[in-house]
């Protein structure tokens, strides 16, 4: 088996896969065809020319505790169905596991369980949230927002990544490709409120809703704003799902009755550490000084933090406080602990160790489609 990346010959091996696995039609030798993205990591046969699985590979950046991890986003896995239980996913994973270009990887997976022989762990929970609009009627309706038609994203990418540092994980946008430039066309909807807000939707008449997909906010002014401006469509729409949210989102404290809503918790994808060292060192620590040890997997750290900074050393020698592996490392250090009592792949050794006052809950929410 080698692991490469694709190129613009291998199009029509990856037709084949991709075609099978997500189960749509396609002329897979189309000249027009083309990657779906720049990087595309597959797991070939000896021939190097038999595609047996790939994955689509996003460089992106994430917030972590007001700095940047860099993250390998991977979405649209796939392998053949006569090489699936072969090993090739398996393979390129680990291939990506050994290269350590970046700090961290995100994915959404079709299965929990699946991945998380990988060391994917739950990155946290989002909720979804569907109100009808009479829940909203105490918040004064206006007229401020501006609709997005592809001119002049500078606005909205910065009102975007303001709201979007508040949280763990979330993907820095450098483009607005993730907004629809032509509205019209494709019924996505993205306004802008006072360059502090902003509402991405689409409006389903069937179901008299209007579907939030991106709802951000900067303070609470701004979430009053951007509410006030979608109740504009109460006059012929009977409800609004706010489909992605964070799951402390403050949204909730503003509906009038929440016996008249549905409330769902849902998955908000799946995260794993791939550089321990850089993460530890992009930690916000609490301000009173600490030395802890961690052991994670077959490496063992040895963290000082003070006010003027922190320090990584890894040493076999050092006596790990605490030990877990990789997928639990990834939730308690880029999602926080929530009770070491709780976390099955975590061994205490020293209960006073300062690693349990130096990982609290994170807020950690992500929303972008891989």
């Amino acid at each position: 088996m080698k692991i490469r990346f694709l190129t613009q010959d291998d199009v029509a091996e990856h037709n084949k896969i991709s075609s099978q696995a997500f189960v749509y039609a396609c002329e897979v030798n189309d000249p027009a065809s083309v990657l779906p993205c720049p990087k595309v990591l597959g797991a070939f046969d000896d021939d190097d020319q038999t595609l047996l699985a790939d994955f689509e590979l996003q460089e992106r950046t994430c917030y972590y505790d007001g700095g940047l991890l860099t993250c390998a986003a991977i979405g649209g896995v796939a392998a053949k169905p006569e090489h699936r239980g072969k090993g090739a996913v398996t393979a390129l994973f680990q291939h990506l596991f050994r290269e350590k270009q970046y700090d961290i990887s995100i994915l959404y997976p079709f299965s929990e369980p699946y991945y998380r022989k990988l060391c994917y762990e739950r990155a946290g929970c989002s909720v979804s949230v569907t109100v009808p609009f009479s829940g909203l009627s105490h918040i004064p309706r206006n007229q401020d927002a501006a609709l997005y038609e592809g001119a002049d994203a500078a606005g909205l990418l910065a009102a975007y990544n303001r709201c979007a540092e508040r949280y763990n994980l979330c993907f820095v946008r450098e483009t607005a490709e993730a907004f629809s430039a032509n509205p019209y066309a494709s019924q996505c909807f993205t306004y802008l409120w006072k360059n502090r807000a902003l509402a991405a939707f689409s409006v389903d008449r069937g179901k008299s809703t209007v579907f939030v997909k991106e709802l951000y906010f900067d303070s609470c002014e701004s979430m009053r704003g951007i509410l006030g401006f979608l109740r504009n469509f109460e006059a012929n729409q009977k409800y609004v799902c706010f489909e992605n949210l964070p799951a402390d989102t403050p949204l909730l404290r503003y509906v009038q009755d929440m016996k008249q809503c549905d409330v769902r918790l849902h998955p908000v994808g799946a995260v794993r550490i791939l550089n321990v060292e850089a993460v530890l060192k992009a930690h916000r620590y609490p301000p009173k000084d600490g030395v802890f040890t961690i052991a994670i997997e077959n490496e063992t750290y040895r963290v000082a933090h003070t006010a003027k900074g922190v320090s990584v050393e890894k040493d076999a020698r050092f006596t790990p406080e605490v030990s877990m592996d990789v997928g639990w490392a990834s939730q308690a250090l880029l999602c926080g602990l929530t009770d070491a009592d709780y976390c099955p792949g975590l061994t205490v050794h020293d209960p006073a160790s300062d690693f349990f006052l130096s990982f609290p809950p994170k807020t950690t929410f992500f929303s972008d489609n891989l």
